[in-house]
């Protein structure tokens, strides 16, 4: 399982760990006093809106977590 946390200062930021990972890094995220848990997802390579869980898998392989930005704006159409 991934663990996704967000940011406290920026709701547009997240860091996502692989729960099974008690590396420096992903401990250091768990502890953050700036992140807050938000959710987990399902450690498998699929891409999700706002979530690449095969990128996930490679970035936090190399560097303890995944760190991502999520923006959402709403369209409207005009008829």
């Amino acid at each position: 399982m991934f663990e996704i946390y967000r940011s406290k200062q920026n709701p547009r930021h997240y860091v996502a760990v692989r729960a099974e990972d008690m590396r420096e890094n992903p401990k250091g995220i768990r502890e953050s006093r700036n992140l807050t848990y938000m959710t987990s997802i399902a450690d498998d390579d699929a891409e999700r809106i706002a979530f690449d869980g095969g990128e996930a898998m490679r970035r936090i392989a190399r560097d303890g977590f995944y760190a991502f930005a999520v923006t959402v704006s709403i369209r409207e159409h005009a008829e």
